[in-house]
């Protein structure tokens, strides 16, 4: 059985909407109106590209297929994070690298019998299939959750880890009570004038996981009117709905700690004017330990479940 571009819609988690490209299925995160104001050349940064990664886009149904393929194209191939992960009934099964093949057949053998499968889609790539076939039935599982908007950068976006589900995003859309939309960008930081409405998707939590890009940016980057501004801007988009800001990271590579600690004491003073806003502090959630680390900044695999847990365990204290 070939599943279409309609029956993957049903199928897909953390997307907004699919299109047909080239004779691929793309999956995107963002609206299509942010993927048109994106597409203006004045929209620089890298970021136009890279919000097209397919970081926090799953697949998930019930099947008692024994096998699963389709073929795809993807823009990287080295990154980290860089798989398609096969999970059965929420447990990792099989995991395929995206190595020298940029254009290539994914194939899964599953066991027997009825069981709930999820996809994972790379983290640092932008993959687009075609062929999605099963040779058994399927069953869509509607996602009743309430929707969690998570805005941030390549540490959102998935970066660090050694496989896609293993991101601090994909374990909380697995194992807490949110159906996530992950919106993190690499390289991205705090920015006003991106915000809007997202009318695919409307969130009923929003996480805000930014800072660490552009900290120490002093003649290029007024961080404290950038943050002062978002929040600003946020509130006046969504001005009721619950907000959680995780301050940054710890991190190794390049760090001015003073300049840091004022940039997350920035977004702390700023956060505390809203009352629908509970601040997550960074360097609390995972250990200032060079092991969690992948590159100095990003999460490695094991600083990446330590941020998750440590994170769903400040939601559920929080009650948020």
């Amino acid at each position: 059985m070939r599943l279409g571009i309609k029956t993957l819609e049903k199928l897909a988690r953390g997307t907004t909407y699919l299109a047909k490209e080239n004779g691929y299925i793309a999956f995107y995160r963002y609206s299509k109106a942010q993927i048109q104001y994106m597409a203006q050349p004045s929209y620089d940064y890298g970021w136009r590209n890279w919000a097209k990664f397919t970081g926090g886009i799953r697949l998930e149904f019930k099947t008692d297929s024994e096998n699963i393929s389709f073929d795809y194209i993807a823009s990287c191939s080295h990154e980290r994070a860089n798989t398609v992960d096969l999970y059965i009934e929420n447990k990792l099964h099989s995991v395929y690298k995206i190595e020298e093949k940029l254009k290539g057949s994914v194939h899964f053998s599953l066991p027997e019998g009825e069981k709930l499968v999820t996809i994972y889609f790379p983290n640092e790539s932008i993959l687009k299939i075609k062929g999605f076939t099963l040779d058994g039935g399927y069953k869509s599982v509607k996602d009743k959750r309430p929707k969690l908007l998570i805005i941030g950068d390549s540490i959102t976006q998935g970066a660090g880890p050694e496989i896609a589900s293993v991101s601090y995003v994909n374990i909380l859309s697995r194992e807490y009570k949110y159906n996530v939309l992950d919106q993190g960008i690499g390289g991205y930081r705090y920015e006003p004038c991106d915000l809007m409405l997202n009318e695919e998707f409307k969130p009923d939590r929003i996480m805000i996981a930014l800072g660490t890009n552009y900290y120490d940016a002093v003649d290029t980057y007024d961080y404290k009117k950038a943050v002062c501004d978002f929040y600003e801007r946020l509130n006046q988009l969504y001005p009721n709905t619950p907000k959680l800001v995780m301050t940054p990271l710890y991190r190794t590579r390049e760090l001015d700690m003073e300049r840091f600690m004022w940039c997350i004491n920035t977004i702390k003073a700023e956060c505390a004017k809203y009352d629908n806003i509970i601040v997550a502090d960074g360097l609390s959630l995972m250990p200032n330990d060079p092991v969690s680390l992948s590159d100095g900044v990003h999460p490695s695999t094991y600083g990446s479940i330590m941020l998750a847990n440590n994170l769903m365990k400040f939601m559920k204290e929080n009650k948020f």
